[in-house]
């Protein structure tokens, strides 16, 4: 147990190290490491209350949803009750956490003041394979509040995926996009194009979808394209960012499919960020996290690269300029939240 604390205070203290190394020349800059002792398992995605200052992230292998403060990165409180949380996403409106439960095949509605249900919303049955990623991979619409949840495929036993569309105003699915492909990852919208970016990922291919008429109309690919898996939208410049895993490749298409530009990144990358005031794309993965400064529409210098604890899930929120990365429990470290803060 000694030898064990040790290893894990030796890597909070080199991690603290490299910051102050870098300092305000980095990117990013480690603020604080919240740990979590008693959780096992991955984390997966994040979402934030602003009007309360809460951060939440789920954590599937817990059956949880973690809250944090989001000012301080302090660890308030666990929210169980789920079978297998993936995505969630935070209705400002309805004042409603939106959990997308893989094992409940349900989107689940919670109160964003006491957390109790307030609703649950039937998927496919992704119980066939007993894999608890159905539904997994969401996006929120936050402008159109719409939150497009990916179901069905491998885990429900499916050759095909399916996007239903949830309305936060009418409170009901709305509709649904049929994507041809069994494993549906992460999705992007282009609100000024009327476009939806999603990876196919068994078929090495991103998916475009026609928001005014629900329908897939084109995807894209590129030879050396393989389990991509993080993505995020560039609406200004109509490019795509994507991220491939064995080996981790950072991929930028152009609104026609083009692979513009191409570069190393982290590999076993879940998450993906771009912003667009400080012009960078965050990726993070099980390798660390990878920060790309968009020099051009076509052109990416990679700025930082910077380990994480095996932490692949991540999280940007431009209004207290803090930038957070979750990772799981490990043989030689225990779970922490990491709380970066973002540097000009």
């Amino acid at each position: 147990m000694k030898i064990k604390c040790s290893f894990i205070l030796a890597c909070a203290v080199a991690l603290a190290s490299q910051a102050a190394a870098a300092g305000e020349a980095s990117p990013v800059t480690l603020v604080r490491t919240i740990y979590m002792p008693e959780i096992i398992g991955d984390f997966d995605h994040f979402t934030v209350d602003l009007k309360r200052d809460h951060l939440f992230v789920s954590a599937e292998v817990h059956h949880s949803v973690e809250m944090f403060d989001l000012k301080t990165g302090d660890h308030l409180q666990s929210i169980g009750g789920f079978k297998t949380p993936h995505s969630i996403a935070f209705a400002a409106e309805k004042d409603e956490l939106m959990v997308a439960d893989g094992g409940d095949s349900s989107l689940v509605l919670l109160s964003g003041e006491d957390f109790h249900r307030v609703d649950r919303i039937q998927l496919i049955d992704g119980s066939a394979t007993g894999k608890g990623d159905s539904p997994d991979a969401a996006y929120y619409d936050a402008a159109n509040r719409l939150y497009y949840i990916g179901n069905g495929g491998f885990s429900a036993n499916l050759p095909d995926s399916q996007i239903s569309i949830f309305s936060v105003d009418q409170g009901k699915l709305v509709g649904s996009i049929s994507v041809p492909g069994n494993n549906v990852e992460s999705m992007g919208v282009d609100n000024l194009h009327h476009r939806l970016y999603v990876n196919i990922r068994d078929k090495h291919q991103v998916g475009v979808v026609d928001l005014q008429t629900g329908k897939l109309i084109t995807t894209w690919t590129t030879p050396d394209l393989n389990a991509n898996t993080a993505l995020a939208v560039d609406p200004e410049h109509e490019r795509v960012f994507v991220a491939g895993r064995k080996p981790g490749i950072f991929y930028v298409f152009d609104r026609d499919g083009k692979v513009v530009a191409q570069k190393p990144c982290v590999n076993i990358n879940d998450d993906m960020t771009w912003d667009p005031v400080l012009q960078r794309v965050y990726v993070s993965g099980t390798q660390g996290l990878s920060i790309f400064h968009q020099d051009s529409p076509d052109n990416y210098t990679e700025i930082a690269n910077i380990p994480t604890n095996g932490g692949k899930t991540s999280y940007y929120v431009p209004q207290v300029h803090q930038f957070f990365v979750i990772h799981p429990k490990t043989d030689v470290d225990i779970a922490g939240l990491l709380v970066y803060r973002v540097n000009k």
